[in-house]
């Protein structure tokens, strides 16, 4: 019946698409996502770097979430259009997730595809990896809207990813090109982290106090007896905290609440607000406490010091598979509950620097002064018809 149902929905976009496709091909690069109501830093930095060094081609971005409700889905069939038309026009379209249209429609031959993947490296499996299991789409789901299908280009953050995200997406490992995303530059950029720094210390002057800065970031839970843990492990950290040495930063998931809250000189001490990513708050963090969450790459780069608090690992672990040894792979210290995290920072304990470096060098690379410039100019050698896959997993 799923199958059944894509099949109309994709023969009906294509016929639309048909008289969208009778547009004239202008030099256009187009950003589609559905991550968020806004581009994403992988999104700016290679926005502005296309129209700095390479001004001959137009750069048009479309970020728009999927609503809830009946309602909020029928009124995004609006956006399907206006991404047909984007599509129809350009040379290059650049994606930071699953696009239905991109992987549906029957586009023009000279269009290419990109995918630029939101996560850094590769740890909680997803898309084709869990087809049929707890978390994922079904099979019939992922064949009847064809799943990851049409990509041209495929980022990867790494060259040990490449395998996994070939599982993933269902795509040969030769489209992959692990020399990172463009993020990797804004997390290693030191004049980057000064902005940041002080527009955290102008919104939260209480942080800039001497003490040393945690950042707690857990991944979100979707069921409500999860969440209910979360918020009971999350007090007891919070409970745990020594404010005389430390301050501590809560980050809840963006899907979750997206608000962040700050805690100094006690735990009375709360301040809320909306302002800042996990991945902007380490600018101003010394340590990084997670559980599940890919921002351990994030951190990983910016050599912080990274614990992992997982309290219901036991559940979590068997629910959802990991493409690496979750136990033993990643350069990190682990503890159950809250006291443990916080020993290991009193302490100054850390993960050892040699299995650090080795699984950075693995996992995110960073060989590249500007890996934006290069993914730009990727870009640059796609619409000429030149790009030699140089670069792509195959012939590195």
């Amino acid at each position: 019946m799923i199958k059944f149902a894509a099949g109309i929905f994709g023969a009906v976009m294509n016929f639309i698409y048909l008289f969208y496709k009778r547009r004239k091909t202008q030099n256009k690069i187009v950003f589609l996502s559905r991550q968020s109501e806004k581009p994403s830093t992988d999104f700016r930095y290679l926005m502005n770097e296309l129209r700095v060094n390479y001004p001959q081609y137009k750069v048009e971005v479309h970020c728009k979430m999927i609503p809830g409700g009946i309602g909020g889905k029928i009124r995004y069939i609006g956006e399907l259009f206006v991404q047909m038309k984007a599509m129809s026009e350009a040379k290059v379209v650049v994606l930071d997730g699953y696009c239905i249209l991109a992987s549906m429609l029957k586009h023009k031959d000279e269009l290419k595809i990109i995918q630029l993947w939101h996560a850094l490296g590769a740890f909680k499996k997803f898309g084709r990896s869990i087809l049929d299991k707890e978390g994922g789409s079904s099979t019939a789901v992922a064949e009847g809207f064809k799943m990851h299908e049409n990509y041209s280009l495929i980022a990867a953050s790494g060259r040990k990813c490449v395998p996994a995200f070939s599982e993933a997406f269902g795509q040969p490992e030769s489209k992959f090109v692990p020399i990172g995303i463009p993020r990797m530059d804004f997390l290693t950029d030191e004049d980057e982290k000064a902005r940041l720094s002080e527009l955290i210390f102008k919104k939260y002057p209480q942080l800039d106090n001497g003490k040393k800065n945690i950042l707690y970031v857990p991944t979100f839970r979707d069921k409500t007896e999860d969440t209910a843990e979360l918020i009971k492990a999350t007090e007891e950290l919070i409970n745990f905290v020594n404010y005389d040495e430390c301050n501590l930063i809560v980050d809840h998931h963006v899907v979750d609440t997206n608000k962040e809250e700050i805690y100094t000189s006690s735990r009375m001490n709360r301040e809320e607000g909306e302002s800042f990513t996990g991945m902007e708050f380490m600018a101003v963090a010394d340590y990084v406490v997670t559980d599940y969450s890919s921002i351990i790459f994030e951190a990983l780069l910016k050599d912080l010091p990274v614990y992992l608090y997982c309290f219901d690992s036991d559940k979590y672990i068997d629910e959802r598979g990991f493409y690496i040894d979750f136990w033993r792979d990643l350069p990190v210290l682990y503890s159950k509950n809250a006291k443990g995290i916080c020993n290991f920072i009193a302490q100054g304990a850390k993960a050892a620097d040699e299995k650090t470096d080795a699984f950075k060098e693995a996992y995110v690379n960073k060989r590249f002064e500007s890996i934006t410039a290069v993914w730009a100019e990727i870009i640059d050698e796609l619409i000429q018809g030149k790009y030699d896959n140089r670069y792509n997993y195959s012939n590195e």
